[in-house]
């Protein structure tokens, strides 16, 4: 019998493979579409502009909500990496009033609209199993933030994420505004001539409620036509040449951390040796 500690490694090892290789497009589509998803929400647009981070660094923002979440897929919850980031997401949160109830939706934009994703998008059907590992790892993940009621199977938790949207998602001049700032990050590495009509699928992919709630319009028959032929056109070359070339490495300098960056850098600036470096 599994101690915990070999538990969670194995599912560490199990999610891993699914989000960085066997579905790694899927997910890092999620993880961006997670990201627009929450301004849908009044309370968390609101305590979002209320921080300011998004309006005064919205590409750090960004930069910093994806790299967080691959540090804790690429290293695994039970290494002391993770130990840390899961840490660093306790600290950059515990300062605000947040319900169980939203962090909980938060977590579900990550677990249950993974799932739908791959649904939806997948270059192949994902299996029962897999739903299972998906909300297994972000159940691990958010007990060890401390949400409560986690929801423990795949269709628990996604009747859970469907009722809350239809309670709690509403359009709001905050939403809008936290959009649009996001949209431009995304916009600025899109070359400019693409620019344009790719943004315009996004509607197509972001879901009802959320996307009403958002302020985007209902997508047109072409954009729809698009998005789906776009997606067989990629099943074909996945399943030819099999899944992309790793695209993460902890550490690693970006655009917006040229000298390459820690877990400590992330979130609200802090004063730090880095902060004084620079």
């Amino acid at each position: 019998m599994l101690n915990d500690g070999e538990r969670v490694r194995q599912l560490d090892r199990a999610y891993r493979e699914l989000a960085m290789s066997t579905f790694v497009f899927e997910t890092r589509l999620t993880h961006r579409l997670s990201y627009f998803r929450t301004f849908a929400s009044p309370r968390i647009a609101g305590l979002l502009t209320h921080t300011g981070q998004m309006q005064a660094e919205p590409r750090r923002r960004a930069y910093d909500t994806g790299l967080m979440m691959y540090a804790l897929i690429e290293a695994g919850l039970e290494s002391p990496t993770g130990r840390h980031a899961v840490a660093r997401l306790n600290e950059m949160h515990r300062r605000w009033r947040i319900t169980n109830d939203d962090y909980l939706w938060v977590l579900g934009t990550f677990a249950v609209m993974s799932v739908r994703t791959i649904e939806r998008i997948g270059w192949r059907a994902i299996t029962e199993a897999e739903k299972q590992t998906v909300i297994d790892w972000h159940v691990e993940l958010g007990t060890r933030m401390g949400i409560t009621d986690i929801p423990t199977d795949h269709a628990t938790f996604d009747a859970w994420f469907t009722a809350y949207e239809a309670r709690m998602l509403r359009r709001t001049d905050a939403g809008e505004e936290l959009l649009r700032l996001a949209l431009e990050v995304v916009g600025s590495q899109i070359p400019r001539r693409m620019r344009r009509p790719v943004l315009a699928l996004a509607p197509v992919l972001i879901e009802e409620p959320a996307r009403t709630a958002l302020g985007l319009a209902r997508p047109s028959l072409r954009a729809r036509a698009v998005v789906a032929v776009a997606v067989k056109v990629r099943a074909v070359r996945r399943r030819r040449l099999g899944p992309p070339a790793p695209f993460f490495r902890m550490g690693e300098a970006n655009t917006e951390y040229p000298d390459g960056w820690t877990l400590d850098d992330l979130g609200p600036r802090r004063v730090g040796a880095r902060a004084q470096r620079r």
